[in-house]
């Protein structure tokens, strides 16, 4: 019980999760995939926030896409 709470809190702070969690806020979740993501991460390694950047290389690569939330009726 005790390492699930840790590797909880650490997975918070994988890169991927980072940016899923990016994408998630901006509503382009579905636009995440881990081929995509790996060749991003190369080309941001030398970004100072790499997360902030491959969420910016996931929307310019998938623009324009419809948001997730373009399903909802607000």
């Amino acid at each position: 019980m005790h390492k699930n709470s840790i590797e909880s809190k650490s997975n918070a702070f994988k890169l991927s999760t980072q940016v899923k969690s990016i994408l998630h806020e901006k509503g382009l979740s579905k636009v995440f995939n881990y081929s995509d993501y790996k060749y991003f991460k190369g080309q941001c390694k030398n970004a100072w926030n790499k997360a902030q950047a491959i969420a910016e290389k996931f929307i310019e690569d998938n623009n324009p896409v419809k948001s997730d939330f373009d399903e909802y009726v607000f």
